[in-house]
């Protein structure tokens, strides 16, 4: 561990020892438990005695008339329950001090309904009576929060305290006598934990309503539930509730404190479901887990129909179902690995305690004391805590998880894209070579169709563990991402291709020989199912130089290894050096250019040989701006295709192609041809034909003026809805014409299939045509199947007159090239019509 975390450590470690201090001292300020009563800190003895009326029905006078009618015994031993019954107390005190004592006695049950306290002297004669319960009006928030008398007690005198509890809910009240100092301690340490209690709550309801406005996870709000019930439910109990709501609403909550508890059982088992993610699972454990939510919820609705009496006891028994839900899906969370869990799994430890605690002591199975009567409030903050902390927690894991899945392949669990671009950002930030390495399984697209997915995923990790261990051996290549077990260098970037960074300053072809090294010693077989599969690579390398362009230099790589495809060695590198490349921002260049019609038509003329005289030519585009003048027209087409807009540039083509048929005509050359060559992606045009047709309305075109010259890529994409689209150009009477003829393998099946009108000879055969006899006969060929299937023929590629009269002597019917011309702008095209005189010259000169 580097020496920087470890200062953090030992930082935080005394944070944490500071923290436990003071929470300690707190704490030794705060405990001050009820032993403190005013028998143990003055000469003050006290005698108990109880009696419990079934009835209801006797008054002060017949119970003090009857003393034959009490039970003796501690205060402790009173059999407390949910009976309705009422309780009579009587505390005797009798003070042996030669001071008076001043005595409050405090009756610690804020939600008794009706509470008497009759003051007595040792003859039974009435000093004063005082009224108080939740019930009882005019009382101030500290007689509500905290019933109690004062009062004072002679010297060496005795006097009794008869109490009469009346109440629907809970009717334990214990009865403690203290000094005034003594009281005034206890009030400041019950004072102290009902703030902490109560500051640490609203605080963390706060926090977590911000969280869930920045995260949106509704486990927030079901949690600030938890913490309003929970505190609703404390201050209810404990009584400090009277500070925290009006005084109406806290009266009413006494009366309806099951409600409470079985908002704070609701909201634990929601919290509970929706941590631990089964809302994500939709099992029986969630059904199950609803099934209770639902139970419980209209338990809570009925128990305010219901008498407290009757209505506590059905809640202890929900609790037990409670627990054993929440057990259920935490033990099966746990056995399936969700460790993160662990804080939520211990705030169930204070929360199991406490919650068993405070029952206990309502019932008189536990003795009444501060700290019983404070378990379950210190129970529910240290949950509270602990649940925070289980929260931070999740969210640590999921934003673990989230950066985990964004640097990774979720299939192969590889290092993907981004985790590349990390690196080569913090290699250019440190000004260090980066050459990026593609390797690519070949015809791995091809593999997917006869294997499945997950056996293709299996084959890739084969491949990049091998990489892995071979990349080990060579310092040069950049480790990726840092791990306690591997430093891995690869990347998968899908499609079975994988990329790493070579940081070493080293000639093309050194880098060049490693690779090839590298791939020699990965597998060349991979047997799925008994079939072995054959192995091959391609390598595509890119050089960052100066830029720091990931997107760019990730490209480049791509390209690269296309054009490993057709290399020998299935190498290829694209170095700074390499001709502009096509990319959205040149794509857009292009777009514009084609609506300010800032492109062009060239024409390269089409000689009938039978007269030397220029018949027609063949439209082919330019990008005449300096800057993108160097761009072939096949580059062109390859932008307009990669981003879409080939449509849209065909469609201009084609409107430029009528207006300069017109123009032609206007400039006295009336039958002049135009030819338009058309691609595969053409295809994908709606309406083309009748698109077509509006266009030589519009302009008055003769249909029999343009021409479609059309590849053989458009027939192998889609034959269908070709052979519709030339039937459709056909019947408007506009010729289409066979371009390339005798490039593809199934050119004669074309001419019988489709409604050609010409066909178009490739230049390959026509450029050493006067030496290779082959090249003759086929040619020859060619023109006479033409001419016997009544089609026209044009022959390309024609740069020589030697060329010119072999193909007159072939009988041709039109020839094309650079020995008339080459493509030329539309007015020096118009220049060249107006001297064909020239090109009867050719017949002569040879």
């Amino acid at each position: 561990m580097e020496l920087k975390t470890l200062r953090y450590h030992a930082v935080a470690v005394a944070i944490l020892i500071l923290i436990f201090y003071i929470i300690s001292t707190l704490a030794s300020n705060l405990v001050v438990p009820t032993r403190y009563t005013i028998d143990k800190t003055a000469p003050v003895y006290l005698d108990y005695a109880y009696y419990l009326d079934d009835t209801k029905s006797l008054t002060f006078d017949d119970v003090i008339s009857q003393p034959e009618l009490l039970t003796h015994q501690p205060l402790t031993d009173i059999p407390w329950s949910f009976t309705q019954q009422n309780y009579w107390l009587f505390v005797d005190l009798e003070n042996k001090s030669l001071h008076k004592q001043n005595i409050v006695a405090h009756f610690d049950n804020p939600m008794v309904d009706h509470l008497s306290i009759y003051r007595l002297t040792k003859n039974n004669k009435l000093i004063d009576t005082y009224k108080l319960g939740d019930k009882e009006e005019a009382l101030t928030l500290f007689q509500y929060s905290v019933p109690h008398i004062r009062f004072s007690l002679a010297s060496k005198s005795s006097e009794r305290l008869v109490l009469k509890i009346d109440t629907l809910g809970i009717s334990k009240t214990p009865v403690s006598l203290y000094r005034d100092k003594e009281f005034i301690d206890l009030m400041r340490s019950q004072t102290g934990i009902w703030g902490i209690f109560a500051g640490v709550l609203l605080m963390a309801a706060l926090y977590n309503l911000v969280l869930y406005f920045g995260i949106k996870d509704r486990v927030y709000l079901i949690y600030i539930g938890y913490i309003l019930s929970a505190l609703t439910l404390m201050g209810t109990v404990l009584g400090f509730g009277f500070y925290l709501w009006p005084m109406q609403w806290q009266l009413y909550f006494h009366e309806q404190v099951v409600f409470s508890n079985y908002a704070i059982a609701f909201f634990t088992l929601a919290f509970c479901t929706m941590f631990l993610r089964y809302h994500k699972d939709n099992c029986w454990r969630y059904k199950m887990s609803v099934w209770l939510l639902t139970f419980m919820f209209v338990m809570a609705i009925a128990s305010l129909f219901i008498p407290e009496y009757i209505a506590a006891p059905m809640f202890f028994c929900v609790m037990a179902l409670l627990y054993i839900v929440c057990v259920i899906l935490i033990y099966n969370k746990l056995r399936s690995g969700f460790r993160w869990a662990k804080f939520y799994v211990f705030s169930w430890v204070p929360l199991i305690f406490g919650a068993a605690i405070q029952p206990m002591e309502l019932t008189g199975f536990l003795p009444y004391s501060f700290t019983t009567r404070h378990a379950l409030l210190m129970a529910i903050l240290c949950e509270v805590i602990l649940m925070a902390m289980a929260l931070a927690d999740r969210v640590r894991f999921q934003r673990e998880r989230s950066l985990y899945h964004a640097t990774h392949t979720q299939q192969t669990k590889l290092l993907n894209s981004a985790k590349l671009k990390q690196a080569f950002m913090a290699l250019q930030t440190q000004e260090r070579s980066t050459t990026l390495c593609l390797i690519k399984i070949r015809h791995f697209n091809s593999l997917n169709t006869i294997i499945t997915p997950s056996q293709g995923y299996a084959l890739i990790k084969h491949i990049a563990k091998e990489l892995e261990l071979e990349l080990s051996h060579e310092r040069e290549f950049a480790n990726l991402d840092v791990d306690l077990n591997t430093s891995p260098r690869i990347a998968d970037l899908s499609s079975g291709v994988f990329a790493f960074i070579s940081t070493k300053t080293q000639p093309q072809n050194m880098l060049e020989e490693l690779l090839r090294n590298i791939i020699s010693s990965l597998p060349k077989q991979y047997e799925i199912k008994g079939l072995n599969l054959q192995l091959n690579y391609s390598i595509g390398i890119s050089n960052a130089g100066q830029s720091n362009d990931f997107e760019y230099w990730l490209k480049r790589g791509y390209l690269a290894l296309k054009q490993a495809k057709s290399s020998l060695d299935n190498v290829s590198s694209a170095s700074n050096g390499n001709k502009l490349m096509m990319d959205v921002a040149l794509a857009a260049k292009l777009q514009k250019a084609i609506k300010t019609n800032s492109i062009a038509l060239y024409y390269q003329p089409q000689i009938n040989l039978l007269d030397n005289q220029v018949s027609g030519a063949e439209a082919l585009l330019r990008w005449p701006d300096p800057e993108f003048c160097h761009l072939s027209i096949e580059e062109l087409i390859i932008l307009a295709e990669h981003t879409g807009i080939i449509n849209e540039l065909t469609l201009w083509v084609v409107e430029q192609a009528c207006k300069d048929i017109i123009a032609f005509t206007q400039n006295g050359h009336p039958n002049h041809t135009i030819s338009v060559n058309l691609s595969a992606k053409n295809l994908t045009i709606n309406n083309l034909a009748e698109k077509v047709e509006n266009l030589l309305i519009k302009y008055q075109v003769p249909a029999h003026l343009l021409k479609f010259e059309l590849t053989e890529s458009a027939f192998v994409d889609s034959q269908e809805a070709l052979i519709q689209l030339v039937d459709e150009l056909s019947a408007l009477g506009i010729k289409v014409v066979l371009d390339d003829f005798g490039t593809g393998y199934a050119s004669l099946n074309y001419l019988v299939n489709y409604h050609f009108s010409e066909l178009k000879i490739d230049k390959s055969f026509v450029l050493d045509l006067p030496n290779n006899a082959t090249h003759q006969v086929i040619v020859q060929t060619a023109i006479d199947m033409s001419h016997n299937l009544g089609l026209s023929i044009t022959i390309e590629g024609v740069e020589t007159q030697e060329i010119h009269q072999l193909l007159k002597t072939m009988n041709a019917d039109r020839a094309q090239g650079y020995l008339y011309a080459k493509a030329l702008p539309y007015t020096d095209y118009l220049h060249f019509l107006k001297s064909q005189y020239s090109l009867k010259m050719l017949d002569s000169s040879f």
